[in-house]
């Protein structure tokens, strides 16, 4: 089924339509469809995305500096109720001004030796029914 006009479809319309592509997975390497592996669905790009965000600091992209999570300024605090609440506070902020179409469900947070693990669980607003889970597992060095 492909669309006529595929900009001027519904997300959902675009979403089922096995031809239609939004965008590229991460990492970007060659696959047997093409050049680069694209995503199929609003809520898979949409997982990329949020990964590109929370691994980027603010200040590392040279076009765009305001870009990115303040995650890692975080993650060097003492492992206590504070941290995971500045942890959860600082992915909501940076979610909210960046991806704004993305709702996040729940934040987990687990301090385990010198690694934090981050489990996301968010949808799309446009199916806000269907979750999707991200996972973050960030080395510390001390």
């Amino acid at each position: 089924m492909a669309l006529n006009n595929p900009r001027e479809a519904s997300i959902r319309t675009r979403d089922s339509d096995p031809d239609s592509r939004v965008g590229l997975a991460l990492p970007v390497r060659s696959s047997r469809l093409g050049f680069f592996k694209t995503t199929n669905t609003l809520l898979e790009q949409s997982k990329y995305n949020l990964q590109n965000l929370l691994l980027t600091m603010r200040g590392e992209r040279v076009s765009q500096p305001e870009f990115g999570s303040d995650l890692y300024n975080v993650l060097f605090e003492n492992n206590d109720n504070e941290t995971v609440g500045k942890l959860r506070d600082a992915i909501r902020r940076d979610v909210a001004q960046w991806l704004p179409y993305v709702v996040i469900k729940n934040i987990g947070v687990d301090f385990n030796n010198n690694t934090v693990n981050i489990s996301l669980s968010f949808s799309v607003k446009t199916d806000p029914n269907v979750f999707e889970t991200l996972t973050l597992n960030l080395q510390r060095t001390e």
